[in-house]
């Protein structure tokens, strides 16, 4: 019998997979594609991170409202370089939720990277 935070994790996945496939548009990019990517996920799931549960399954079940963030903002609030990396940050409270979206990039292509959620 699998756990509830197994049974999230598995949702939040297909949800992520799905979402990889087809990538968002960011109107603050001037609708340039965030690309959905592997280093987004395994950024939410990493045991290095040293997140309770609790917070990992908020994470979880904010992605959904981090793809509607991302397609719907116009601006960002957040920017920074460290070591050749750019991070945009987003921040809205959505849905009676507080988040904060990361974005970043290496290159020119723009990522995924995590999503925070505030109590």
């Amino acid at each position: 019998k699998k756990s509830t935070f197994e049974k999230v994790q598995a949702r939040a996945w297909r949800f992520y997979d799905r979402w990889r496939k087809i990538g968002s548009k960011c109107p603050a990019f001037q609708g340039e594609t965030i690309y959905i990517t592997r280093i987004g996920w395994d950024h939410l799931v990493d045991p290095r991170k040293h997140r309770t549960t609790k917070e990992k399954i908020r994470r979880f079940e904010a992605l959904p409202l981090a793809k509607k963030l991302l397609e719907i903002s116009t601006t960002y609030q957040e920017f920074r370089q460290d070591h050749g990396i750019s991070f945009w940050a987003f921040q809205a409270n959505l849905d009676g939720w507080k988040i904060k979206v990361i974005v970043s990039a290496k290159n020119k292509r723009k990522c995924f990277l995590s999503v925070i959620v505030f109590k």
